[in-house]
């Protein structure tokens, strides 16, 4: 007897109001849109012009902080969770804000109240002190809203000193520590690879692949001073090669594809790297 096929993982788009044209005029090729909180949070009509099943991501946890979250942040981010029916939130496993009085003579003004807000999602230092602090938020957190949680491996541009762990070891140390599955940025992992100089084909297998729900695929803006996370342009080649890789063990159970900074992304290539992937987990399920 033949085992039964694997459930085929729905696959999305991040959201931007070029992508959600796109959608419209392809529903046949979009399973749901990816929304950010921080979107929805300082634009709550945005909501009422979707009408696709949506993924919560965040940015607004800082779970690698030493801040916590606000009252007021939280009690958002409970509401859009219930509000948009979301299946998980995704966060990143990085942080995002720090205490006002270390943030230099002249702090960006972010918001009334809210703790100082570094402007980009920085990864920590990877040890097992911050293991600890990890969990420990995610726990925290995770009381707190009515959805799983699942934790974004940030991409490495820098090693942070006081590092013992690889990103590899540090994630699974965590998943390890508390129950948590994982949102597995592809693009994000080559990207720390191209610093820390690894093949991400054999680093991908360090992860908790079973705790993989969803996948992010990004492009890569190559640069002679570095490589950059860039949802301008489509994923390269060894990106798509370690998603084939990674259906080979993990079962996701969504696959985003995060091309929604430039209006002018082609939607003649949007539509063939959504089939390319479909294409890909129809070969990987038979």
């Amino acid at each position: 007897m033949k085992p039964a096929p694997r459930e085929k993982p729905s696959v999305g788009l991040a959201y931007s109001s070029t992508v959600l044209r796109f959608a419209e005029a392809n529903r046949e090729e979009v399973d749901y849109l990816e929304v950010p909180f921080e979107l929805l949070r300082h634009a709550p009509d945005t909501i009422e012009h979707i009408d696709f099943p949506i993924l919560l991501h965040c940015a607004s946890l800082s779970l690698a902080g030493s801040v916590a979250c606000s009252e007021q942040t939280l009690s958002q981010i409970a509401y859009w969770i219930a509000k948009t029916r979301t299946p998980w939130l995704g966060e990143h496993l990085a942080y995002i804000t720090s205490k006002r009085t270390e943030a230099g003579p002249i702090p960006e003004e972010y918001a009334p109240g809210e703790p100082y807000n570094i402007g980009y999602t920085v990864g920590p230092v990877m040890n097992e002190a911050a293991v600890e602090r990890i969990a420990k938020s995610i726990e925290r957190y995770g009381g707190r809203l009515q959805t799983p949680l699942l934790i974004e491996n940030s991409p490495i541009y820098f090693e942070s000193p006081g590092s013992t762990l690889s990103q590899s070891k540090f994630i699974a140390a965590i998943s390890e520590r508390i129950d948590v599955g994982l949102l597995l940025d592809l693009s994000h992992f080559y990207l720390s690879s191209r610093l820390i100089g690894y093949d991400p084909l054999v680093e991908l297998e360090e992860l908790p692949l079973s705790k993989v729900v969803e996948v992010h695929l990004s492009g890569i803006d190559e640069r002679a001073d570095g490589s950059w996370d860039d949802h301008s342009c489509a994923a390269p080649k060894l990106v798509h090669e370690m998603l084939a890789h990674l259906l080979k063990i993990a079962r996701p159970r969504a696959v985003t594809l995060e091309y929604n900074w430039s209006s002018r992304f082609p939607h003649s290539l949007l539509k063939d790297e959504l089939q390319r992937v479909r294409a890909l987990l129809q070969e990987t399920n038979a």
